[in-house]
């Protein structure tokens, strides 16, 4: 059986769990631990992600685009439910 690289099984978690890509920058942890089949290293994954993109010391270009991911996140999840 071939070993499913990290990242692919990291989205595919995500994906069957109904989340898109981009959800995963706004996703808590407390909804995290509810996907099913998701790892302790997973999690460790999404919060280390999120840190990165939403800390002061990213680029301003850089944090430009990730706020302006979330906000559409945030607008999809406003219109959608």
């Amino acid at each position: 059986m071939k070993k499913e690289r990290f990242e692919q099984r990291f989205f595919r978690i995500f994906t069957e769990a109904g989340y898109s890509p981009i959800q995963i920058l706004s996703v808590t942890p407390e909804e995290l631990v509810e996907i099913p089949k998701i790892t302790v290293p997973n999690i460790r994954a999404v919060l280390c992600l999120q840190n990165k993109l939403l800390t002061k010391t990213i680029p301003v270009r850089g944090k430009r685009r990730a706020e302006a991911l979330l906000n559409e996140v945030n607008r999809q999840r406003r219109e959608s439910g």
